[in-house]
């Protein structure tokens, strides 16, 4: 069985403004990766501001601790008995990326900038249940749940051909702690 590999050229910018030209082999499927994120924007520009960003990019759905609170009781109920097996209780989604210095979150369409979360402003990262997020909401994985600025809130993610959101990804709790 062979890998299909394209080979991609571009002029990479460095700091200091200087041109360099690079030739980076891509695998097929991380193509179609690819392709899954950009939308609407040319494949060689979304690689080359990937590469500048250093790509984390996450589908991902969450949400805050005072919504979860303000979540009526039907609303709750219905969580636990009807809810979708692919998707946990959420009310936000779309986009998480993680950069060197935070966690940005965008909406599905990757053109708007919804919250930009400080690395360094995140008081507690935890991955589990608790009382407020209870397992009938989604028993597959434990939310993410960590607290920056006072603000909680729970997150699930997933990388693109995966069917089940996961809140204990250890890639995404590695370049959050880092």
């Amino acid at each position: 069985m062979s890998t299909v590999f394209k080979s991609v050229s571009s002029k990479i910018y460095s700091k200091n403004l200087a041109k360099e030209n690079a030739s980076v082999s891509v695998d097929k499927n991380i193509l179609n990766i690819v392709d899954i994120f950009r939308g609407e924007t040319p494949r060689m520009k979304f690689i080359n501001d990937s590469l500048k960003r250093g790509l984390g990019l996450f589908e991902a759905v969450w949400i805050f601790r005072k919504e979860l609170l303000e979540l009526s009781l039907h609303k709750k109920v219905i969580a636990r008995v009807g809810r979708s097996s692919i998707k946990p209780l959420h009310k936000h989604s779309g986009f998480v990326e993680i950069t060197q210095e935070s966690i940005e979150f965008y909406n599905k369409k990757l053109d708007t900038l919804i919250m930009r979360v400080e690395k360094k402003s995140i008081s507690e990262i935890n991955v589990g249940y608790d009382k407020l997020f209870k397992k009938e909401f989604y028993p597959y994985s434990p939310p993410l749940r960590f607290i920056f600025n006072g603000k909680t809130v729970y997150l699930f993610l997933r990388l693109p051909g995966e069917k089940k959101f996961k809140g204990d990804d250890k890639l995404f709790i590695g370049l959050i702690s880092d």
